[in-house]
């Protein structure tokens, strides 16, 4: 049994190395098949290179994230490549949020209702945001502005009226956060506000 199929776990895997030349540039992808199975599609593979071409992911991976229902509608003709390219930069900026990266189109500042001050693609406020994926998951996010550490549910009181901690771990000085000081902070979430 070669290296391939001992990490596929099947003895009817295989793969195959595929290169194309589109724009003068050659690319690489390798297609695994299981030889009991019909789901091979390297035509799905090349459509996705191309769709997937100077972004930071792979072929492989932008299939990996269609549903089976997506590679039907695909295959019939109802998703087009154009389609498939923005799936694919679509994923890409998941991934760029999920790692609390600001995406290239993020240029104006927001207020989100439950996550505070954000990048947004407009500006304005929103009573969610896609950084609340981040705020749900306990993952950083960016912030256009300086925050108050007083405002941060984060942010837990000691027996002095304006000194606290972080609760995330956030560096501070030896006596604490001050609560009015303005600061950049990825962990800010902004206390509940009362209704009036």
């Amino acid at each position: 049994m070669s290296w391939r199929e001992t990490l596929a776990g099947s003895k009817t895997a295989s793969y195959t190395y595929n290169t194309y030349k589109s724009n003068s540039t050659y690319c690489t992808y390798c297609t695994y098949r299981d030889r009991n199975s019909e789901t091979d599609h390297p035509d799905l593979l090349k459509t996705l290179a191309d769709a997937c071409r100077g972004l930071d992911i792979t072929p492989v991976e932008a299939k990996e994230a269609l549903a089976p229902e997506d590679i039907e509608d695909w295959r019939k003709g109802a998703i087009s490549s154009d389609t498939l390219a923005a799936f694919a930069h679509s994923l890409v900026q998941r991934r760029e949020r999920d790692q609390g990266k600001r995406p290239a189109h993020y240029t104006e500042q927001a207020t989100c209702k439950h996550c505070g001050p954000i990048w947004l693609w407009f500006s304005g406020e929103v009573p969610g945001c896609p950084w609340c994926w981040n705020r749900a998951a306990d993952k950083p996010i960016p912030r256009p502005c300086s925050v108050h550490c007083g405002d941060c549910i984060h942010f837990e009181r000691i027996d002095h009226p304006h000194l606290g901690h972080c609760a995330k771990g956030e560096p501070e000085a030896i006596a604490g956060l001050w609560d009015t000081d303005r600061r950049s902070c990825e962990r800010f979430i902004p206390q509940p506000r009362s209704k009036p």
